[in-house]
């Protein structure tokens, strides 16, 4: 090679990124050429005193880049999808904030008035006991009194058919099966 070695061949050589046969002949130029070598020496001194000041000095991003930076971000108009959550922000969160309070309320034994001793009997109990102590025997299924279903709430306001079901029933001996 007659040439000398060009700076930016050997800035690329000192980093590897030569082609593999023009890296082989700026190798075999370097073994033979003392003023390449310095050249290569001087800039593997400058490679090295710059990545010794760079890992030595921890830059800061400056302040004002920052503060322009924020600036820009505060004023950037909203997005659609930004300006419809803003919208319906309000008219998801009281609905949701309502519901939450009635299923809090119906859901709590608390604040509902109940004592917590009364509680209430269903009207079929009262029927069935009844039935059972008024049943010539109690457990069987035929009972001797027959079953009828008679309103308080009649038009007529007397209560004679339950006083001829009474005397019916005692008559045909249901009384002495109780006794």
């Amino acid at each position: 090679m007659n040439q000398h070695l060009t700076n930016d061949t050997l800035i690329d050589y000192l980093h590897g990124e030569l082609r593999p046969q023009d890296d082989a002949l700026a190798h075999a130029h370097l073994a033979v050429c003392s003023s390449c070598r310095q050249a290569r020496d001087a800039e593997s001194g400058v490679t090295d005193f710059l990545r010794a000041g760079a890992a030595a000095e921890e830059q800061e991003f400056p302040s004002l880049v920052a503060a322009a930076v924020w600036q820009r971000i505060r004023e950037a108009p909203p997005t659609p999808l930004a300006r419809f959550r803003t919208f319906f922000r309000p008219a998801i969160a009281v609905p949701l904030a309502a519901v939450l309070l009635v299923g809090g309320w119906f859901a709590s034994p608390l604040g509902h008035g109940s004592s917590g001793g009364a509680r209430s009997i269903d009207a079929l109990y009262y029927f069935q006991a009844h039935a059972a102590q008024s049943a010539s025997s109690p457990l069987s299924e035929h009972s001797g009194m027959p079953v009828d279903e008679t309103s308080m709430n009649d038009e007529a306001g007397s209560a004679a058919p339950l006083v001829d079901q009474y005397a019916a029933y005692a008559l045909s001996g249901g009384i002495n099966a109780v006794r």
